[in-house]
C-alpha cells in the first residue's frame, strides 16, 4: 500500500501545536497531508487516556498518527492499537526529538545512534500494520555524526516508506555544521524511498492562526 497526493503541502507534525483543530484548518485551507502530535508507544500500550485523545484523525486529507518508542515490540503493539482508535492513512515513527526527556531515555533522535535498532522498529511496525510506515528523523545526532543518507538506506532495507527529514542536527552544537558542511553529500546520495524535507514558514503560520 502506497500513499498518493497531488499537491506539495504538507504539514510536519509539532508537540503542543499540531492538534486536532490546528490540522483541520490546515487542511481545509489546502495541506494535503497532516499527522498527529508525536504519542508515546508505551503510554498507548498502558491504555493512557491522555494519550489516546491525541489520536483524533484530521477530517480532510490524508492523515498519519506518530507515535515514539526504543522497544520494537511495544512500538507494534502501540501501531496497532492506533489503528483501533482511527483510521488512520500511514503510521509515522519519531526519530527525530531531540527533547531531553525524549532523546534521554533513548527515543527520538537517539535512535540515530543505533541504525540497528531503528531499523527493527521500522520492520516490527512495518510487519504490524496494514498501512505504510514513515520515519521523521534529523540530519544527524551531532556535528561529528551526521548520517542521514546513511540512516536513510538503513531504513529502507528495513521496509520504510519515506522519511521526513528535518534539516538540522539534534545537539545544538551540530546545527550549523549540519546545515552546511553536508548539504552536497545529501543530495549526491539518494535514496529509493520518498523524502521530504521539513522547512520552517512563520508567516503562513501566523497566518492560519490568525485567519488574515
Amino acid at each position: 500500500m502506497a500513499l498518493s497526493f497531488e499537491n506539495r503541502a504538507i504539514l510536519a507534525p509539532m508537540a503542543g501545536v499540531t492538534d486536532y483543530a490546528f490540522r483541520t484548518v490546515c487542511a481545509r485551507r489546502g495541506t494535503e497531508i497532516t499527522v498527529t502530535e508525536m504519542v508515546s508507544s508505551r503510554a498507548l500500550c498502558y491504555q493512557d487516556q491522555k494519550s489516546i485523545g491525541l489520536l483524533k484523525k484530521t477530517p480532510v486529507g490524508i492523515c498519519g498518527a506518530q507515535i515514539f518508542g526504543n522497544e520494537p515490540e511495544i512500538m507494534a503493539k502501540a501501531a496497532q492499537l492506533v489503528l483501533t482508535h482511527g483510521e488512520f492513512d500511514y503510521i509515522d515513527i519519531n526519530m527525530g526529538c531531540p527533547v531531553g526527556k525524549i532523546a534521554g531515555n533513548g527515543d527520538g533522535c537517539a535512535l540515530m545512534r543505533d541504525p540497528a535498532l531503528a531499523a527493527r522498529i521500522v520492520e516490527a511496525v512495518k510487519a504490524a500494520v496494514p498501512v505504510p510506515v514513515t520515519v521523521k528523523c534529523r540530519k544527524g545526532w551531532d556535528k561529528g555524526n551526521v548520517n542521514a543518507v546513511e540512516f536513510a538506506k538503513t531504513l529502507e532495507s528495513a521496509g520504510a516508506d519515506a522519511r521526513r527529514l528535518c534539516s538540522t542536527a539534534a545537539s545544538r552544537t551540530g546545527i550549523s555544521s549540519a546545515r552546511s558542511g553536508r548539504r552536497s553529500r545529501s543530495r549526491s546520495s539518494p535514496t529509493a524511498i520518498s523524502s521530504i524535507r521539513s522547512g520552517r514558514f512563520p508567516a503562513a503560520c501566523a497566518r492560519v492562526r490568525t485567519g488574515i
